[in-house]
């Protein structure tokens, strides 16, 4: 009786001790997925900030070109970008308009909001995470803006 009470005791404590290790462990695994996110997010969105700048400057010196010449043509512009289509394991979107880029993931929930400084306007979008291209089209009529799409 006794070599059987033991053997249980001995798989109750067992098992408790393994129940509190895979939850503790569990804890930190989710931690460090919030952490790798929110890090990856932040240099996505520096990278991406930073090339809608790039198009605006591109795009405002073929302006400056365009009004220079005789024979006016079509000013446009295109910046490719390649972004990975995951953060961590985890799909992300990104939202682009006049004042920000905005990366965003559902599980875990997190937003990153990244300020750029483009003088031309930004036709707000909002696209997968992955590879995209920022373009700018200015034709005949009307006034040029900057737009993000998927490639």
């Amino acid at each position: 009786m006794s070599v059987t009470v033991g053997y249980v005791l001995t798989l109750a404590i067992g098992a408790v001790l393994l129940s509190g290790v895979v939850i503790g462990v569990g804890g930190v695994v989710d931690s460090q997925t919030d952490r790798a996110v929110r890090g990856d997010l932040s240099v996505l969105g520096q990278t991406t900030a930073a090339n809608v700048e790039s198009a605006d400057r591109l795009a405002r010196a073929a302006e400056a070109d365009r009004s220079n010449a005789a024979g006016a043509t079509n000013a446009s512009v295109s910046v490719a970008v390649d972004l990975p289509t995951r953060v961590a394991g985890i799909p992300y979107r990104i939202t682009v308009d006049n004042d920000a880029v905005t990366l965003r993931t559902n599980h875990p929930e997190a937003t990153l909001e990244i300020p750029h400084a483009a003088r031309l306007n930004v036709t707000p979008a909002s696209v997968r995470g992955g590879p995209i291209r920022i373009e700018y089209d200015h034709g005949a009529g009307g006034t040029g803006n900057l737009t993000v799409v998927e490639r």
